[in-house]
């Protein structure tokens, strides 16, 4: 009894898996799972650069020309001479240019990373949706595989059952070796059929572990999940496409906000500390020696001939095909969502018929048990009516796992989870 105590303390209780769980896992497991934090960095980096258009611009410039022909004075000066041109010309200067109004250019852009940001993590989110329908299809595929082998265990138990009777039946003469081979044949069948669910039951788990990221252990337990009756009311819009519908229609409103900022002017100011030859607009000077400049620039692109306005409604174009979309994507939901509930509705209608045809087969098999006890009938007439009611008991046990994994994808794909 204490080694039992033991044991029981030290050994690792099965894992249990609830479908939710799953979700979460597979989610996190998925390699786009790290494509967000990507985004943020490549949207931090590119606001990074936009805020630096606010910074003074440094540049070092050099130039040096050699002029066939420069102006000539056509005059003489007694005692002196007349300052003239140099053919060549030479100058070397260090700019300064610092933009001081861009007509909010700069904070539209700024925006506009931003939601180009949210919207390619919102589309990272579409994709992680989709394991839902993967992560479905393992986990039910899994418990259908338990609950067909659950019901050849009690078949099984009721065979070994069935040919003890006629075993203890043979040993006292009135039974026949043919009816035990017949039982003995039947069990080797149902452990056949056992192993080959245990196959597709650890290749399902194995499914399932690559979706989560980590191996499953064979006697990993799943619970079913537990919902409440679907309501009706069409599309809840909670699916992450709906998001990216909505993200979309921004984007393209904070494209027309900057469409319209083009045309608004911009105001810079200038530096320039040079040396050269001529000084500036001291054309005359000859000598190489230092200037500088200072200064205001203004640029204002009143007219484009129409390009923005053509661009503006492009952008209401779009915003139109966006709209479009998602009234088809809607449809979509909604169709797919009518016929998952139709397709329940059938499988309920199909439960209770599974009910009335269970409890007539198990008063034909006990019949049948009674007339193989008396030596009436034989132990293959037997199984016929033991293994149709077994089959009774199999279709409901998966019809009802039908329903509830129909009921999983109506709210996976109503986006009603």
């Amino acid at each position: 009894m204490t080694l039992l105590l033991i044991l029981m303390l030290f050994t690792t209780p099965p894992d249990t898996l609830r479908l939710a769980s799953c979700y979460r896992e597979a989610e996190a497991h998925h390699p786009l799972r790290g494509e967000a934090s990507l985004q943020d960095a490549i949207a931090d980096l590119k606001v990074r650069n936009l805020k630096t258009r606010f910074l003074p611009n440094l540049s070092l410039r050099g130039l040096a020309t050699y002029q066939s022909n420069v102006p000539v004075l056509p005059l003489s000066v007694p005692g002196g001479s007349i300052p003239s041109i140099s053919n060549d010309q030479y100058q070397v200067s260090f700019n300064v240019d610092q933009l001081i109004y861009d007509g909010g250019q700069t904070a539209r852009q700024r925006a506009l990373e931003y939601i180009q940001r949210d919207l390619a993590q919102q589309s990272v989110a579409v994709e992680l949706y989709k394991l839902r329908d993967q992560v479905n299809a393992a986990f039910f595929g899994v418990l259908m595989q338990q609950a067909q082998m659950a019901s050849l265990e009690i078949l099984d138990g009721d065979l070994r059952a069935r040919r003890r009777r006629v075993e203890a039946q043979l040993v006292a003469g009135v039974g026949t070796h043919g009816n035990v081979d017949v039982l003995s044949v039947e069990l080797l069948k149902v452990g056949q059929q056992r192993a080959e669910l245990e196959v597709k039951r650890r290749a399902s788990l194995s499914v399932l572990g690559i979706l989560l990221g980590r191996p499953l252990p064979d006697d990993t337990v799943l619970e079913q999940p537990v919902l409440e009756d679907l309501a009706g009311g069409g599309v809840i819009r909670q699916r992450p496409e709906y998001a990216v519908f909505s993200l979309n229609r921004t984007l393209l409103t904070e494209q027309e906000r900057l469409s319209a900022r083009q045309r608004h002017p911009r105001v810079s100011s200038f530096a320039e500390a040079a040396y050269g030859r001529p000084a500036g607009l001291d054309i005359f000077e000859n000598k190489l020696q230092p200037f500088y400049s200072l200064g205001l620039r203004l640029r204002w692109p009143f007219w484009n001939w129409h390009n923005g306005r053509r661009e503006r409604k492009a952008l209401a174009l779009q915003r139109q095909v966006t709209t479009a979309r998602e009234a088809a994507f809607t449809q979509q939901i909604d169709i797919a969502g009518r016929q998952i509930q139709s397709d329940i509705a059938r499988l309920k209608e199909a439960v209770e018929r599974d009910a009335e045809i269970i409890t007539l087969r198990v008063r034909i098999t006990a019949q049948a048990a009674s007339q193989l006890d008396s030596g009436v009938i034989t132990a293959t007439e037997f199984l016929l009516e033991r293994n149709a009611e077994y089959q009774a008991r199999l279709t409901k046990q998966l019809h009802a796992l039908q329903i509830l994994q129909a009921r999983v994808r109506y709210l996976t794909t109503t986006g009603k989870s």
